[in-house]
């Protein structure tokens, strides 16, 4: 069988008991009004049916004397969908708060590395009649934008619509795939020389983001108590602010929306750090990731990113100011990138994240000062309203990947007219995660006072 791809088969090799390499989607959903009783039943049944399970579900890594040791892949003919897809019913009184307690235990467990790299929970019993699906996906196979595709990829803006599929579950149009093998192929003489090609390219990128001009060089990064070692506890938090608001911000500004998207973050944890009386005199860094074309003829499974830092700006308290740098370094960091061809810009990014990947694998000594000091990722979704046999998705959150070293990860995904937030931390690490909701908010309310009509 193929190898595992180095950029793939490194979150397999850093993974540990207390640092899984896993990401969570939590999908809510509304039933409609005329919703069967035996709506979750129908639903699971569906779930759990092995017919229709897509290829890249049926993944499992292996090691052998054939791989030299290395990882690959092997597809299981066989797959018991009971032991990925189980039925969970929350404890009373069924709150928000106690999904988002279940979603952040079902974080803390890793994925059997003997069957795919993959579970699902259905789960029921929140109050207001709603139900949730939690999957659970590896990073090894899946980065966040292929992981979106297949989320959201089942269901149907149609309401009416019936026989939407789950991520894992091959839509009922969708051709079957032609029998390919797994993994992905190199020519090694084409990469050689697309890489002689953008050789020059590369040079000049690789100069630019070794420089302290336009965004910051790699371990410019303050140490926080965000940059130690995790424990295997997690803690999840997550809501969703009107796109509109931060489009007034960014209009008013001269910025973007994402722009103003990541002064709210470093608003926040300024706060947060504060609050602690830990806050560093030096500005945090953000490692921010850039996807490859996610939704081209190409995309494929596995992960295609590379990856830019971002000064934070939080050593000012003024949030036109802070603004401002991000502004400078996203902006910078466009021109970088725009000219450099896939291979290159991965290569860049990699110097970019430093010694970061060093971090995570067992043995190595953990390193003087961290290459940035949290991950900040937008993914984009949909505009259009999604519905599963005419339950309403309602919300869409993404619980990201915490390991050795960064402690703290925020991640945004837009659907419809909101843009949520997603906040996953280690519990020892990151006391008291959720008061960052409210200081996101704080965040943006100040940038929209700074940037107001009057001024």
């Amino acid at each position: 069988m193929p190898l595992v791809p180095a950029t793939d088969a490194v979150y397999l090799w850093a993974e540990s008991g207390t640092s899984p390499s896993h990401v969570v989607a939590l999908q809510i959903f509304r039933p409609g009004a005329d919703a069967s009783s035996m709506l979750l039943d129908d639903l699971y049944a569906r779930m759990t049916d092995p017919a229709g399970l897509k290829p890249s579900f049926r993944r499992r890594p292996y090691r052998s004397l054939r791989t030299a040791g290395q990882f690959a892949w092997a597809e299981d003919e066989d797959v018991d969908l009971t032991l990925h897809i189980r039925r969970v019913g929350l404890p009373h009184p069924g709150r928000i708060r106690e999904l988002l307690e279940y979603v952040a235990s079902f974080h803390e467990t890793p994925l059997p590395r003997d069957r795919p790299l993959w579970e699902a929970r259905l789960v029921e019993g929140l109050t207001d009649g709603r139900f949730a699906i939690c999957t659970k996906m590896h990073h090894a196979q899946f980065d966040g934008v292929n992981m979106g595709r297949h989320l959201l990829g089942g269901l149907s803006p149609d309401p009416s619509a019936r026989g939407a599929t789950a991520p894992w579950i091959r839509p009922r149009d969708a051709q079957p795939p032609k029998a390919r093998a797994l993994g992905r192929t190199l020519d090694v003489a084409a990469v050689v020389g697309e890489v002689a090609r953008s050789l020059p390219g590369f040079l000049r990128a690789t100069a630019d983001v070794l420089s302290p001009r336009g965004a910051p060089p790699p371990f410019a990064a303050p140490a926080t108590r965000f940059n130690g070692p995790v424990s295997a506890a997690r803690r999840f938090a997550g809501d969703a602010w009107p796109k509109q608001r931060l489009r007034d911000v960014a209009a008013r500004a001269g910025t973007t929306t994402n722009d103003v998207a990541i002064a709210m973050c470093a608003g926040a944890l300024r706060t947060y750090l504060a609050e602690l009386g830990e806050l560093p005199d030096r500005p945090l860094v953000a490692m921010v990731p850039v996807a490859f074309d996610p939704y081209g003829s190409d995309a494929r499974d596995g992960n295609g990113w590379a990856a830019v830092l971002c000064d934070l700006a939080t050593d000012t308290d003024d949030p036109r100011e802070r603004l401002s740098r991000v502004h400078a370094c996203t902006s910078h960091s466009k021109r970088v990138m725009s000219g450099l061809d896939q291979v290159s810009a991965t290569a860049v990014g990699a110097i970019a994240m430093g010694g970061a990947v060093l971090n995570l694998l067992p043995g190595v000594p953990e390193l003087p000062r961290p290459p940035f000091n949290i991950i900040i990722s937008s993914v984009p979704a949909v505009s259009r309203r999604l519905y599963l046999d005419g339950c309403e998705l309602t919300d869409n959150y993404p619980v990201s990947v915490v390991v050795d070293g960064q402690a703290l990860n925020i991640t945004m995904v837009s659907y419809v007219d909101d843009l949520a937030f997603g906040i996953s931390g280690c519990r020892r690490s990151v006391p008291r995660l959720q008061r960052l909701l409210g200081h996101l908010e704080d965040a943006l309310v100040e940038l929209e006072k700074e940037f107001t009509e009057t001024r």
